[in-house]
């Protein structure tokens, strides 16, 4: 099975008992095998074979065909935030820089290291995650992620308001007044007579090449060895003429003839 097919299958599975609220030990025992080992299964430690596949479906009452067709979906589908997940944001923006520090594989330690967060703080922040369904707390305060990194928001989500303008604000600043040797950023404009159906065309095509890059740039073991630096797209288009009116045309006068 594919390396990324198997990933998301052991997401599902554990999506699934935790749904039917089947534990870890349960399943040991209905595959007669240890509770570490169903661990190790279920967190791609090891290979999970096909036959152990089989008997777990049948178990969840989960059909193996349309378990691995949702699991095919999910690889080529951006994740996003549930509302609830984007309500606890816009309630909390520290929330999501909790939740951003942890995308970026650093320890609870080191985030309340970099913060000054104390014992109290960093409990009620962990187990707001964890309520929102965003993280697993295991021993010793680590956090297992339960959506990928790379999750977004959907259209007309309220925490990426303030969020986005404040990306937006900054971008501008870096792109405005780009001297013709800076290759690291652009800054390109555009005013095209079309109809509505080509300007969704083009949406839609901006919009996949967006995300099929973020897909591209998390596929961690494939880009193992590159060199890479974060950059930022704000890709902007609306119905209308938002430019200044051009210059007016004066009379001649003798004396600039």
């Amino acid at each position: 099975m594919d390396d990324r097919l198997s990933q998301e299958v052991c997401a599902l599975l554990k999506k699934e008992l935790r749904k039917r609220k089947i534990s870890y030990q349960h399943l040991a025992d209905a595959l007669e095998i240890s509770e570490v080992s169903v661990k190790r299964l279920l967190n791609h430690a090891q290979p999970l074979s096909m036959q152990r596949l089989i008997r777990i479906s049948r178990l969840l009452n989960f059909p193996l065909s349309k378990l691995l067709e949702e699991a095919e979906k999910n690889i080529y589908t951006i994740p996003v935030f549930t509302p609830a997940q984007d309500q606890a944001f816009y309630e909390c923006p520290a929330l999501f820089t909790f939740w951003s520090e942890l995308t970026e594989h650093r320890t609870v330690s080191e985030i309340a290291e970099r913060y000054g967060l104390n014992e109290p703080s960093i409990h009620l922040y962990l187990r707001k995650l964890e309520s929102i369904q965003l993280i697993e707390i295991k021993a010793n305060r680590t956090c297992q992620l339960l959506v990928p990194s790379h999750t977004s928001f959907e259209k007309g989500a309220r925490f990426p308001i303030y969020f986005t303008r404040t990306v937006l604000n900054r971008l501008q600043a870096r792109v405005i007044d780009l001297p013709a040797e800076d290759n690291q950023a652009f800054l390109m404009t555009l005013k095209a007579e079309l109809t509505h159906d080509e300007f969704l065309e083009v949406m839609h095509k901006l919009d996949d090449w967006m995300f099929n890059k973020l897909r591209e740039s998390q596929d961690v073991r494939a880009r193992e060895g590159l060199k890479v630096a974060p950059y930022t797209f704000g890709f902007m288009a609306a119905k209308g003429a938002f430019h200044d009116k051009l210059p007016d045309i004066p009379n001649l006068t003798d004396a600039v003839q």
